[in-house]
Parts: C-alpha cells; structure tokens; sequence
C-alpha cells in the first residue's frame, strides 16, 4: 500500500490562501508556500502543473471566500456596496489578487457573473430599464466602487468609512436622478 499523501491538494490551497490573505500576490511563490507548508516544492508540482495552475485554483477558492465576506453583512452582493469597500480594507492581499492584477476579470468574469447578474435584476426592477441600461448602471456603481476600493487596498487613499459611504450614496443619487427623471430631461445629465 502506498504511503499517505502528507501535504494535500487542499492543504496547499488552504496555505496559499493564507500567503494571499497575509501578502498578496506577490507573497504567492513556491518557496513560500513550501515553507509554509513545512515541505519541499516536490509536493506542490506533484498536486498542480505549476504556478498558473494553482494560481487558477485559487482564484475559486478566493471568490468563494469573497462572495462568503460579502453575505456576511446580509442583504445581497454586490460589487458596488460597502461590503465591497470594507473586503478591500481588511482583505488587501486578497482584494489585490482578485482585482488589482493584469487580465483579472477574464479569469473572475464567471465567477462573478451570479453577483452582476442579480444585481442587475434588481435595478432593472427598481427602475422599470431594459437589461443592457441596467447592465450600464451597474458598471457605473462598480467603477465608482472599485475606483475607490483600489484606493483603499492599495494604501493611497485612507478615507474614514463615513466618508465613503457618502460618496457612494451620493454617486448612487446622481445616478438614480438618471433614471428617475422624465425621459425628456434624463439625457441632459
């Protein structure tokens, strides 16, 4: 009978998310992780083809760590609310590996997709718009969002959350008065 695998595929995922969470990605290399693990690097190429393989794999284990952050207020996720800036503050690293890296979204376009899509029910009901007005106002919040929140993850801008909980009400307004205004006034905003 062959001997036990010491250090597991989910072990593996488990430390590299610890180095996201601690680090960022740039904390995330082989050596590290096999010092974290208290291994060789044998263990790790054994379990995945190299770095983008496990880098891929951790990409799902972050979203679903991500989406489980912003449940945690209650209420619905979004990529545009407070929960989004508050994971960007206290999750740095792994807001930064999610969001702050090159092709980002080609690998989190799937994985967010549920997020956008019930977001965009919502203020298509809210607002009585098709689906391609709603996908454009959602974009706009995550922007606004986002621009933020890179901000905040990055340590450029520190802004107190009352601050910035007006700024996104605020930038919500603006956009909503788009909306909710008689249809001969709403393109001169």
């Amino acid at each position: 009978m062959p001997a036990k695998k010491q250090v597991t595929r989910e072990r593996i995922l488990e430390a590299g998310l610890e180095l996201l969470r601690e680090g960022g990605p740039q904390a995330l290399n082989v050596k590290e992780l096999a010092r974290r693990l208290n291994c060789s690097t044998q263990p790790i190429y054994l379990s995945f083809a190299g770095m983008d393989a496990l880098r891929m794999e951790l990409t799902g284990v972050c979203v679903d760590f991500f989406v489980e952050q912003l449940q945690a207020d209650g209420g619905e996720p979004e990529l545009f609310g407070l929960p989004y800036l508050r994971f960007a503050l206290w999750e740095r690293g792994l807001f930064s590996f999610l969001f702050l890296r090159e092709n980002a979204y080609s690998q989190l376009r799937d994985a967010l997709q549920p997020i956008i899509e019930a977001s965009i029910v919502r203020i298509m009901a809210r607002y009585g718009i098709d689906h391609a007005e709603a996908h454009h106002f959602h974009d706009q919040l995550w922007m606004h969002a986002h621009g933020i929140a890179s901000t905040m993850a990055t340590g450029f801008c520190l802004w107190d959350m009352d601050k910035v909980e007006r700024m996104l009400r605020e930038c919500r307004q603006y956009l909503e008065r788009k909306y909710t205004m008689p249809a001969e006034r709403g393109d001169q905003l």
